[in-house]
């Protein structure tokens, strides 16, 4: 239900592009009006009223770090992470809300430290950087004045005193991950505290990470921070660089203030719908490797996931419906969507299935994912790369070579 500031119910010019919300067709009062969809967050309504839009009933427990995590693992969930699956406006003024901080933290860290991930796999960058140290043998130049104080009039004259240039990570695009990394480490410890089982794996990624960056100094300069710029040869430092950026100025750019201003939030949402899709990618992907095919272009649109095995090939897409988990039918619309999809001979080609005669007499099995709530059934399991696919989901009666696959999200541990 949104706030009564969106009413009456027509359309208002000022609420065009508004991120939560959008002017739709709502089937169950039979008449247009503003609806919330998709996407939770905290946004700015006007210059006094702001929506804040909380995950649904049932959702509140979800362990944010572990969906985070699962979802940047991939090359894909990270391609499509900020602008698509999230974004976040430090621009604007805060909205005071605490409902979301266990949504903005995890998502900020996970996100930040698979850009860390793709920087050390790649080789940190190095630069030219000038030190100043007392030598046995003259390198760059002698600095006059302090030889002389230092050595020649200390009897040392068989050192010199030099100022040199030489290639090293101590840099500050190097000292502004790390020292993003550090405050990383700090949160990951609060949510393992919390019962985020991702915690105690994000924190093992930390210190690794660290380890990598241990030539580096943790000392940033402010001008330094916001005056980093884009290097072309490095590519996969600019997610980590602008990400380290977004850490650092929420959190006032200092570890030390991990709780400092905690009620107070950037305007942000998250599209739990794409967030689900890149959940199941890394799930899925974990269970059977390089069978899944995500989001391959065809006649027809893109189909989420196309398993591409030998023996029993499948068409699966992930609906962030969880009604499928209580009447188990499937709406038209998604039938029809997966239906079209198994009837495209180019997404048939991708399957194996390349003769035309074989094409015409193929029905391949059409598999719709949808959320659970972990532990909210007895009985569930999670995807297992060992068995055929086909087998842990649930069979539509009344369709043809149709399914369902109950994929759950994970909650935080209620132990200790």
């Amino acid at each position: 239900m949104l706030p009564e500031v969106l009413g009456p119910r027509k359309w208002n010019e000022s609420f065009a592009g508004k991120n939560l919300f959008k002017w739709d067709f709502d089937t169950k009062s039979n008449r247009w009006q503003y609806l919330s969809y998709f996407r939770i967050g905290a946004e700015w309504i006007d210059r006094e009223n702001y929506l804040v839009v909380t995950p649904k009933s049932k959702m509140e427990e979800l362990d944010w770090a572990e969906m985070f995590r699962r979802c940047f693992e991939t090359e894909e969930g990270c391609a499509d992470g900020f602008g698509q699956i999230y974004n976040i406006d430090f621009d604007a003024t805060p909205i005071r809300d605490q409902t979301l901080q266990s949504v903005l933290t995890p998502l900020l860290v996970v996100h930040f430290l698979s850009a860390v991930k793709r920087v050390v796999r790649k080789g940190l960058k190095k630069g030219a950087v000038t030190r100043d140290e007392n030598l046995a043998k003259v390198r760059g130049r002698i600095v006059l004045a302090r030889n002389l104080r230092r050595n020649i009039i200390t009897g040392h004259a068989h050192r010199a005193f030099c100022r040199f240039s030489e290639m090293s990570v101590d840099i500050p695009e190097n000292r502004l991950i790390k020292r993003a990394l550090l405050f990383s480490e700090s949160m990951c410890r609060r949510m393992t505290k919390q019962g985020q089982r991702g915690g105690p794996a994000l924190q093992m990624k930390v210190r690794q990470y660290l380890s990598a960056f241990s030539d580096a100094g943790e000392f940033v300069i402010p001008a330094e921070v916001f005056n980093v710029k884009r290097n072309k040869l490095f590519r996969a430092y600019d997610d980590a660089i602008r990400l380290a950026k977004m850490i650092l100025r929420r959190y006032e750019n200092s570890i030390d203030k991990v709780n400092a201003n905690e009620h107070d939030i950037p305007p942000f949402w998250v599209n739990m719908s794409l967030l689900y899709e890149h959940y199941a990618l890394g799930k899925l992907r974990e269970a059977y490797g390089g069978k899944i095919l995500y989001q391959a272009k065809v006649a027809t649109g893109y189909p989420d996931f196309l398993f591409q095995d030998s023996l029993q090939p499948m068409i699966l897409d992930t609906k962030y419906k969880p009604r499928y988990g209580n009447d188990g039918k499937p709406l038209t619309d998604d039938i029809r969507q997966l239906a079209g999809y198994a009837r495209d001979r180019s997404v048939l080609r991708k399957l194996g299935i390349n003769e035309r005669t074989e094409q015409d007499m193929s029905v391949v099995p059409c598999v719709i994912i949808y959320p659970g709530i972990e532990g909210e059934h007895s009985g569930e399991c999670p995807i297992d790369g060992d068995k055929p696919l086909i087998q842990q989901s649930q069979c539509v009666l009344s369709l043809v070579e149709f399914y369902f696959l109950r994929m759950e999200l994970p909650r935080i541990s209620q132990e200790g």
